[in-house]
């Protein structure tokens, strides 16, 4: 026969320690819940604080102030905006200004074509030679601080020597920056 008379004598016999660690966490556990209940309070204290302190400072303000307040943050919006739309914005006319300046006098562009999106620019033109032709590609390859790589293609001479040709190239995008 199994003796249970065992088990009820733990039971009946309580440990210190764990009395202890029981009212410990209990204790615990209640500070803890009071200590959250003074915070949120002093938070609700100092909205309620907040919230009065607006309520005065908006009744001190005269109505022309509103309004000129008002009139000068619809300002300061708009001129943000604007140099938001400035700062995101490509500058073509730089580019002209740079092929102009970089073209040689004995050479004719009749036809300009720029992708927006490669930065990539076709220009047909004419030449007086092949001599020509070739001194016009080396002035744009010396500006590789805008241009990345070029290409000479339908390159075609005519019986009078002159030479019609396609230039391809690839800018970068520095040269569309607002510089003055």
């Amino acid at each position: 026969m199994v003796n249970f008379n065992f088990l009820q004598q733990l039971k009946d016999k309580k440990s210190l320690w764990i009395s202890v660690t029981f009212y410990f966490f209990c204790a615990l556990l209640i500070i803890v819940f009071f200590t959250y209940f003074i915070i949120v309070f002093k938070v609700y204290l100092q909205n309620k604080e907040i919230n009065e302190l607006d309520s005065r400072i908006a009744t001190y303000g005269l109505s022309q102030q509103k309004i000129y307040e008002k009139r000068v943050l619809d300002y300061k919006k708009k001129i943000n905006d604007y140099s938001f739309i400035i700062s995101n914005q490509k500058i073509s006319s730089n580019v002209f200004a740079f092929i102009e300046a970089r073209t040689l006098p004995n050479v004719w562009f009749s036809s300009f074509n720029m992708s927006k999106s490669t930065n990539e620019i076709k220009l047909s033109g004419e030449s007086e030679n092949m001599e020509t032709l070739g001194r016009q590609v080396r002035v744009f390859e010396k500006s590789n601080d805008y241009i990345s790589s070029i290409n000479v293609s339908s390159l075609e001479i005519q019986t009078t020597g002159k030479t019609n040709f396609i230039l391809s190239f690839y800018l970068k995008p520095e040269i569309f920056s607002y510089s003055q």
